[in-house]
Protein backbone atom coordinates (compact mmCIF):
# COMPACT_ATOMS: atom_id res chain seq x y z
CA UNK A 1 0.00 0.00 0.00
CA UNK A 2 1.21 3.56 -0.10
CA UNK A 3 0.01 6.99 0.73
CA UNK A 4 -1.29 10.19 -1.34
CA UNK A 5 1.84 10.91 -2.45
CA UNK A 6 1.90 7.63 -5.13
CA UNK A 7 0.89 9.54 -8.25
CA UNK A 8 3.75 12.20 -7.91
CA UNK A 9 6.01 9.33 -6.87
CA UNK A 10 5.69 7.44 -10.36
CA UNK A 11 6.11 10.38 -12.26
CA UNK A 12 9.61 11.01 -10.56
CA UNK A 13 10.50 7.82 -11.29
CA UNK A 14 9.67 7.57 -15.29
CA UNK A 15 11.71 10.72 -15.07
CA UNK A 16 14.20 9.01 -13.75
CA UNK A 17 14.27 5.82 -15.13
CA UNK A 18 13.40 7.20 -18.84
CA UNK A 19 16.65 9.60 -18.25
CA UNK A 20 18.80 7.25 -18.47
CA UNK A 21 17.72 5.99 -21.64
CA UNK A 22 17.13 8.90 -23.29
CA UNK A 23 20.90 10.26 -22.69
CA UNK A 24 22.07 7.22 -23.51
CA UNK A 25 20.51 7.75 -27.39
CA UNK A 26 20.56 11.47 -27.26
CA UNK A 27 23.41 13.30 -25.52
CA UNK A 28 22.48 15.81 -23.08
CA UNK A 29 18.58 15.47 -23.34
CA UNK A 30 16.24 15.80 -20.33
CA UNK A 31 12.83 14.19 -18.91
CA UNK A 32 10.51 17.01 -18.30
CA UNK A 33 7.17 16.72 -16.64
CA UNK A 34 5.48 19.58 -17.81
CA UNK A 35 1.87 20.80 -19.79
CA UNK A 36 2.60 19.65 -23.37
CA UNK A 37 2.13 22.96 -24.27
CA UNK A 38 4.68 24.93 -21.97
CA UNK A 39 6.86 22.08 -23.19
CA UNK A 40 6.89 23.31 -26.28
CA UNK A 41 7.45 26.97 -25.69
CA UNK A 42 10.03 29.23 -26.81
CA UNK A 43 12.32 28.93 -23.98
CA UNK A 44 11.84 25.41 -23.18
CA UNK A 45 12.84 24.73 -26.99
CA UNK A 46 16.12 26.48 -26.77
CA UNK A 47 16.59 24.03 -23.72
CA UNK A 48 17.63 21.55 -26.19
CA UNK A 49 15.91 17.91 -26.95
CA UNK A 50 13.33 16.62 -24.19
CA UNK A 51 11.02 14.23 -23.48
CA UNK A 52 7.99 15.43 -21.55
CA UNK A 53 6.38 13.18 -19.59
CA UNK A 54 2.61 14.52 -18.86
CA UNK A 55 0.09 12.87 -16.48
CA UNK A 56 -3.23 13.29 -18.75
CA UNK A 57 -5.83 11.25 -17.14
CA UNK A 58 -6.25 8.93 -14.16
CA UNK A 59 -8.89 6.02 -13.70
CA UNK A 60 -10.48 3.77 -10.77
CA UNK A 61 -8.94 0.14 -11.51
CA UNK A 62 -12.88 -1.61 -11.05
CA UNK A 63 -11.18 -5.22 -9.90
CA UNK A 64 -8.89 -3.65 -7.06
CA UNK A 65 -11.94 -1.50 -6.35
CA UNK A 66 -13.75 -4.57 -4.83
CA UNK A 67 -10.91 -6.59 -3.72
CA UNK A 68 -10.96 -7.13 0.43
CA UNK A 69 -8.55 -4.60 1.85
CA UNK A 70 -4.52 -6.39 2.07
CA UNK A 71 -4.22 -8.10 6.21
CA UNK A 72 -8.10 -7.76 6.83
CA UNK A 73 -9.43 -10.69 9.22
CA UNK A 74 -12.72 -12.34 8.76
CA UNK A 75 -15.15 -9.98 11.06
CA UNK A 76 -12.95 -7.00 10.59
CA UNK A 77 -14.08 -3.60 8.45
CA UNK A 78 -11.47 -1.49 6.81
CA UNK A 79 -12.25 1.14 4.20
CA UNK A 80 -10.94 0.18 0.65
CA UNK A 81 -7.98 1.45 -0.83
CA UNK A 82 -7.79 3.76 -3.90
CA UNK A 83 -6.72 1.62 -6.79
CA UNK A 84 -5.70 4.05 -9.72
CA UNK A 85 -4.26 3.57 -13.11
CA UNK A 86 -2.43 6.30 -14.23
CA UNK A 87 -2.16 7.30 -17.74
CA UNK A 88 0.88 9.01 -19.38
CA UNK A 89 1.63 10.91 -22.39
CA UNK A 90 5.45 10.78 -23.59
CA UNK A 91 6.25 13.74 -26.15
CA UNK A 92 9.34 14.60 -27.85
CA UNK A 93 10.59 18.07 -28.08
CA UNK A 94 13.95 19.28 -30.45
CA UNK A 95 15.21 22.84 -30.73
CA UNK A 96 14.42 24.88 -34.22
CA UNK A 97 16.70 23.62 -36.47
CA UNK A 98 18.03 20.27 -35.40
CA UNK A 99 18.04 16.91 -36.89
CA UNK A 100 14.06 16.24 -37.34
CA UNK A 101 14.82 12.77 -36.67
CA UNK A 102 15.65 13.84 -32.35
CA UNK A 103 12.14 13.39 -31.47
CA UNK A 104 12.22 9.92 -33.14
CA UNK A 105 15.36 8.57 -31.16
CA UNK A 106 13.95 9.79 -27.60
CA UNK A 107 10.43 8.01 -28.36
CA UNK A 108 12.50 4.95 -29.36
CA UNK A 109 15.23 5.06 -26.42
CA UNK A 110 11.65 5.61 -24.21
CA UNK A 111 9.53 2.94 -25.78
CA UNK A 112 12.98 0.43 -25.52
CA UNK A 113 13.78 1.15 -22.12
CA UNK A 114 10.17 0.15 -20.99
CA UNK A 115 10.09 -2.49 -23.09
CA UNK A 116 12.49 -4.09 -21.47
CA UNK A 117 11.40 -3.06 -18.02
CA UNK A 118 7.75 -3.17 -17.81
CA UNK A 119 7.45 -2.34 -14.59
CA UNK A 120 8.40 -0.07 -11.51
CA UNK A 121 10.84 -1.92 -9.43
CA UNK A 122 11.06 -1.01 -5.32
CA UNK A 123 14.48 0.05 -5.78
CA UNK A 124 13.83 2.70 -8.45
CA UNK A 125 10.77 3.83 -6.44
CA UNK A 126 12.56 4.38 -3.30
CA UNK A 127 15.31 6.20 -5.16
CA UNK A 128 13.44 8.35 -7.07
CA UNK A 129 10.77 9.26 -5.02
CA UNK A 130 11.65 8.66 -1.37
CA UNK A 131 9.07 11.30 -0.22
CA UNK A 132 6.34 8.24 -0.70
CA UNK A 133 6.18 5.00 0.46
CA UNK A 134 4.50 3.53 -2.97
CA UNK A 135 7.91 1.31 -2.67
CA UNK A 136 6.56 -0.73 -0.05
CA UNK A 137 3.27 -1.58 -2.01
CA UNK A 138 3.05 -5.57 -2.54
CA UNK A 139 1.79 -5.34 -5.87
CA UNK A 140 4.15 -3.84 -8.73
CA UNK A 141 3.13 -0.92 -10.77
CA UNK A 142 3.56 -2.28 -14.35
CA UNK A 143 3.54 0.17 -17.35
CA UNK A 144 2.07 -0.56 -20.88
CA UNK A 145 1.29 0.91 -23.89
CA UNK A 146 -2.07 2.86 -24.58
CA UNK A 147 -3.49 1.69 -28.00
CA UNK A 148 -4.93 5.42 -29.11
CA UNK A 149 -6.47 5.69 -32.38
CA UNK A 150 -5.66 8.66 -34.98
CA UNK A 151 -8.95 10.31 -33.45
CA UNK A 152 -8.12 9.49 -30.11
CA UNK A 153 -4.71 11.50 -30.61
CA UNK A 154 -6.21 14.16 -32.17
CA UNK A 155 -8.81 14.58 -29.39
CA UNK A 156 -6.49 14.91 -27.17
CA UNK A 157 -3.86 17.40 -28.44
CA UNK A 158 -6.42 19.36 -29.47
CA UNK A 159 -7.65 19.70 -25.53
CA UNK A 160 -4.19 20.22 -24.31
CA UNK A 161 -4.06 23.29 -26.94
CA UNK A 162 -1.22 22.86 -28.98
CA UNK A 163 0.03 21.65 -32.35
CA UNK A 164 0.59 17.82 -32.63
CA UNK A 165 3.83 16.54 -31.40
CA UNK A 166 4.93 13.13 -31.75
CA UNK A 167 4.23 10.95 -29.27
CA UNK A 168 3.24 7.97 -27.55
CA UNK A 169 0.48 6.92 -24.70
CA UNK A 170 1.56 4.78 -21.38
CA UNK A 171 -0.89 3.57 -18.70
CA UNK A 172 0.42 2.59 -15.39
CA UNK A 173 -1.55 0.02 -13.03
CA UNK A 174 -1.88 -0.14 -10.73
CA UNK A 175 -1.62 2.42 -7.73
CA UNK A 176 -3.08 1.12 -4.39
CA UNK A 177 -3.48 4.39 -1.91
CA UNK A 178 -4.22 3.75 1.47
CA UNK A 179 -7.64 5.09 2.88
CA UNK A 180 -6.79 7.13 5.71
CA UNK A 181 -10.09 6.31 7.53
CA UNK A 182 -9.35 4.32 10.28
CA UNK A 183 -10.37 0.57 10.33
CA UNK A 184 -12.50 -1.22 13.08
CA UNK A 185 -10.73 -4.92 14.23
CA UNK A 186 -12.49 -5.93 17.29
CA UNK A 187 -10.58 -8.40 19.48
CA UNK A 188 -10.99 -12.30 18.82
CA UNK A 189 -13.62 -14.62 19.69
CA UNK A 190 -12.57 -16.95 22.38
CA UNK A 191 -15.53 -19.48 22.08
CA UNK A 192 -18.07 -20.84 20.10
CA UNK A 193 -20.81 -22.76 21.65
CA UNK A 194 -19.93 -25.01 24.41
CA UNK A 195 -17.04 -27.40 22.83
CA UNK A 196 -16.29 -25.23 19.78
CA UNK A 197 -15.50 -28.20 17.20
CA UNK A 198 -17.45 -28.63 13.91
CA UNK A 199 -17.96 -32.39 12.17
CA UNK A 200 -14.54 -33.93 11.09
CA UNK A 201 -14.32 -36.11 7.96
CA UNK A 202 -11.56 -38.67 7.23
CA UNK A 203 -10.86 -40.51 4.12
CA UNK A 204 -11.52 -43.78 3.89
CA UNK A 205 -8.84 -45.17 1.42
CA UNK A 206 -5.53 -44.86 2.18
CA UNK A 207 -3.84 -42.73 -0.16
CA UNK A 208 -1.20 -43.24 -3.07
CA UNK A 209 -0.02 -39.95 -2.22
CA UNK A 210 1.06 -38.25 1.21
CA UNK A 211 -1.48 -35.81 2.01
CA UNK A 212 -0.74 -32.89 4.21
CA UNK A 213 -4.34 -31.93 5.38
CA UNK A 214 -3.61 -29.90 8.25
CA UNK A 215 -0.84 -27.68 10.38
CA UNK A 216 -1.46 -27.13 14.06
CA UNK A 217 -1.75 -24.89 16.34
CA UNK A 218 -3.12 -22.67 13.26
CA UNK A 219 -1.08 -19.61 14.28
CA UNK A 220 2.54 -20.75 16.09
CA UNK A 221 4.91 -18.95 18.29
CA UNK A 222 8.78 -19.39 17.31
CA UNK A 223 10.38 -22.09 19.29
CA UNK A 224 7.00 -23.99 19.43
CA UNK A 225 5.91 -27.29 18.38
CA UNK A 226 3.69 -28.07 15.35
CA UNK A 227 1.85 -31.15 14.16
CA UNK A 228 1.22 -31.50 10.79
CA UNK A 229 -1.35 -34.02 10.03
CA UNK A 230 -2.44 -36.00 7.25
CA UNK A 231 -2.34 -39.16 5.83
CA UNK A 232 0.53 -41.65 4.38
CA UNK A 233 2.93 -39.62 7.03
CA UNK A 234 4.14 -42.87 8.10
CA UNK A 235 6.22 -44.03 5.44
CA UNK A 236 9.44 -42.81 5.28
CA UNK A 237 11.88 -40.55 7.33
CA UNK A 238 9.49 -37.47 7.85
CA UNK A 239 11.19 -33.77 7.70
CA UNK A 240 9.45 -30.08 7.25
CA UNK A 241 10.56 -27.75 4.99
CA UNK A 242 9.23 -23.70 5.25
CA UNK A 243 9.09 -21.04 2.72
CA UNK A 244 8.12 -17.39 3.37
CA UNK A 245 5.93 -16.35 1.34
CA UNK A 246 6.52 -13.10 1.62
CA UNK A 247 10.02 -12.63 1.54
CA UNK A 248 10.93 -15.91 -0.03
CA UNK A 249 14.93 -16.96 0.29
CA UNK A 250 15.71 -20.50 0.65
CA UNK A 251 13.73 -22.92 2.67
CA UNK A 252 13.62 -23.58 5.90
CA UNK A 253 14.49 -27.64 6.51
CA UNK A 254 13.15 -28.71 10.20
CA UNK A 255 13.66 -32.27 11.06
CA UNK A 256 10.63 -33.67 12.43
CA UNK A 257 9.68 -36.96 14.06
CA UNK A 258 6.26 -39.11 14.23
CA UNK A 259 3.61 -38.05 16.49
CA UNK A 260 0.30 -40.27 15.76
CA UNK A 261 -0.07 -42.85 12.78
CA UNK A 262 -0.98 -39.84 10.64
CA UNK A 263 0.76 -36.61 11.87
CA UNK A 264 4.46 -35.55 12.39
CA UNK A 265 5.63 -33.28 14.63
CA UNK A 266 8.28 -30.74 14.48
CA UNK A 267 10.09 -27.52 16.39
CA UNK A 268 10.63 -24.40 15.33
CA UNK A 269 13.54 -22.02 15.26
CA UNK A 270 13.76 -19.41 17.60
CA UNK A 271 14.78 -16.81 14.61
CA UNK A 272 12.03 -17.98 12.53
CA UNK A 273 10.39 -14.93 10.95
CA UNK A 274 6.98 -13.57 11.41
CA UNK A 275 4.04 -13.75 8.70
CA UNK A 276 2.52 -16.64 6.61
CA UNK A 277 5.16 -19.48 5.96
CA UNK A 278 4.28 -22.65 2.79
CA UNK A 279 4.83 -25.60 4.96
CA UNK A 280 5.05 -29.16 3.46
CA UNK A 281 6.08 -32.66 4.65
CA UNK A 282 9.71 -34.31 2.91
CA UNK A 283 9.72 -38.05 3.34
CA UNK A 284 12.55 -39.80 2.64
CA UNK A 285 12.54 -43.41 2.14
CA UNK A 286 15.68 -45.97 2.78
CA UNK A 287 17.30 -45.02 -0.77
CA UNK A 288 17.21 -41.51 -0.60
CA UNK A 289 14.45 -41.23 -2.49
CA UNK A 290 11.48 -38.14 -1.88
CA UNK A 291 7.96 -37.92 -1.19
CA UNK A 292 6.51 -34.11 -0.94
CA UNK A 293 3.07 -33.35 0.09
CA UNK A 294 1.32 -30.75 -1.38
CA UNK A 295 1.90 -27.29 0.66
CA UNK A 296 -0.35 -25.50 3.38
CA UNK A 297 -0.19 -22.65 5.63
CA UNK A 298 1.81 -22.21 8.55
CA UNK A 299 1.10 -18.45 10.23
CA UNK A 300 4.16 -17.75 13.09
CA UNK A 301 3.25 -14.85 15.15
CA UNK A 302 5.25 -11.96 16.35
CA UNK A 303 6.31 -11.49 19.83
CA UNK A 304 6.03 -7.74 21.52
CA UNK A 305 9.02 -7.89 24.01
CA UNK A 306 8.58 -4.68 25.43
CA UNK A 307 7.69 -4.33 29.22
CA UNK A 308 4.25 -4.85 29.38
CA UNK A 309 1.79 -2.80 29.69
CA UNK A 310 3.17 -0.39 27.66
CA UNK A 311 2.54 3.32 28.74
CA UNK A 312 2.64 6.24 26.39
CA UNK A 313 1.68 10.49 27.26
CA UNK A 314 -0.21 12.23 24.65
CA UNK A 315 1.30 14.72 23.06
CA UNK A 316 -0.22 18.60 22.99
CA UNK A 317 -1.65 17.64 19.98
CA UNK A 318 -3.63 14.67 21.44
CA UNK A 319 -1.48 12.08 19.30
CA UNK A 320 0.53 9.55 20.84
CA UNK A 321 3.65 7.84 19.62
CA UNK A 322 4.08 4.11 20.75
CA UNK A 323 7.64 2.57 20.25
CA UNK A 324 7.26 -1.01 20.94
CA UNK A 325 10.20 -3.97 20.11
CA UNK A 326 9.62 -7.48 18.78
CA UNK A 327 10.69 -10.57 18.05
CA UNK A 328 11.85 -11.97 15.51
CA UNK A 329 12.97 -9.07 13.57
CA UNK A 330 10.56 -7.58 10.77
CA UNK A 331 11.92 -7.02 7.27
CA UNK A 332 11.17 -4.02 4.56
CA UNK A 333 7.78 -4.95 2.27
CA UNK A 334 6.18 -6.71 5.50
CA UNK A 335 2.76 -5.20 6.43
CA UNK A 336 3.26 -4.30 9.79
CA UNK A 337 0.38 -2.79 12.23
CA UNK A 338 -0.45 -2.22 15.96
CA UNK A 339 -4.21 -2.94 16.66
CA UNK A 340 -4.86 -0.82 19.79
CA UNK A 341 -8.14 -2.01 21.14
CA UNK A 342 -10.33 -2.25 17.68
CA UNK A 343 -8.08 0.46 15.91
CA UNK A 344 -5.05 -0.31 13.70
CA UNK A 345 -2.25 1.88 12.99
CA UNK A 346 0.48 1.18 10.49
CA UNK A 347 4.57 1.20 11.28
CA UNK A 348 6.53 3.95 10.63
CA UNK A 349 8.37 3.36 7.16
CA UNK A 350 12.09 1.16 7.70
CA UNK A 351 14.75 0.33 5.00
CA UNK A 352 16.09 -2.97 7.28
CA UNK A 353 15.23 -5.60 9.30
CA UNK A 354 14.65 -4.33 12.72
CA UNK A 355 13.06 -5.31 16.28
CA UNK A 356 12.10 -1.83 16.78
CA UNK A 357 9.37 -0.34 15.33
CA UNK A 358 7.64 3.44 16.17
CA UNK A 359 3.61 4.21 15.70
CA UNK A 360 1.58 7.39 15.50
CA UNK A 361 -1.77 6.90 17.10
CA UNK A 362 -3.56 10.00 15.71
CA UNK A 363 -7.06 11.83 17.97
CA UNK A 364 -6.07 8.77 20.73
CA UNK A 365 -7.81 8.80 24.35
CA UNK A 366 -6.61 8.61 27.74
CA UNK A 367 -7.39 4.95 29.20
CA UNK A 368 -6.36 0.88 28.61
CA UNK A 369 -6.52 -0.33 25.72
CA UNK A 370 -5.99 -4.04 24.80
CA UNK A 371 -2.50 -4.42 22.12
CA UNK A 372 -1.76 -6.32 19.86
CA UNK A 373 1.25 -6.33 16.73
CA UNK A 374 0.35 -8.00 13.40
CA UNK A 375 2.68 -8.57 10.93
CA UNK A 376 1.42 -9.69 7.27
CA UNK A 377 -1.84 -10.46 8.93
CA UNK A 378 -0.60 -12.52 11.87
CA UNK A 379 -1.15 -11.22 15.34
CA UNK A 380 1.06 -11.52 18.41
CA UNK A 381 -0.73 -13.47 21.52
CA UNK A 382 -4.08 -12.05 23.20
CA UNK A 383 -4.93 -14.96 25.07
CA UNK A 384 -3.65 -16.20 28.22
CA UNK A 385 -2.47 -19.75 27.13
CA UNK A 386 -3.58 -20.90 30.82
CA UNK A 387 -6.61 -19.17 31.43
CA UNK A 388 -7.73 -19.27 27.98
CA UNK A 389 -8.86 -15.51 28.86
CA UNK A 390 -7.28 -12.18 27.29
CA UNK A 391 -4.38 -11.27 29.10
CA UNK A 392 -4.33 -8.48 31.01
CA UNK A 393 -0.74 -7.17 30.25
CA UNK A 394 -0.97 -7.09 27.02
CA UNK A 395 -2.68 -3.74 26.94
CA UNK A 396 -1.30 -0.27 26.23
CA UNK A 397 -2.33 2.84 29.12
CA UNK A 398 -2.40 6.33 27.58
CA UNK A 399 -2.38 9.13 29.72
Amino acid sequence: MSDALAIAAVTETLRAVLGDAVRRAVPGARVTARHPYDAGDADAAQAGPALNVFLYRTDVDAAWRNTDPVGTHPGETRHPALALALHYLFSAYASPGEDSTLPERLIGAAMSALHDRPELRADDLRTAADFSDLHLQQEPVKLTPSALTADEMCRLWSSLGGGYRLSVAYEARVVLIDSSVPGRTPLPVLRRGEAGAGPAAAPTAVAPWPVLEAVGPSVAAPGSDVVLSGTGLAVGTPSVRLTHLLLGGPPVVLPARADTAGAVRATLGEDLGAGRWSAVVVLTDADGAERTTRPRTLRVAPRVTSPLPLTVVLDPEGAAVLEVTCAPAVHPGQRVELLVAGRPVTAEPFTRATGTLRFRLAAGAPGRYPLRLRVDGVDSPLVDGDTGRFDPDAAVVIT
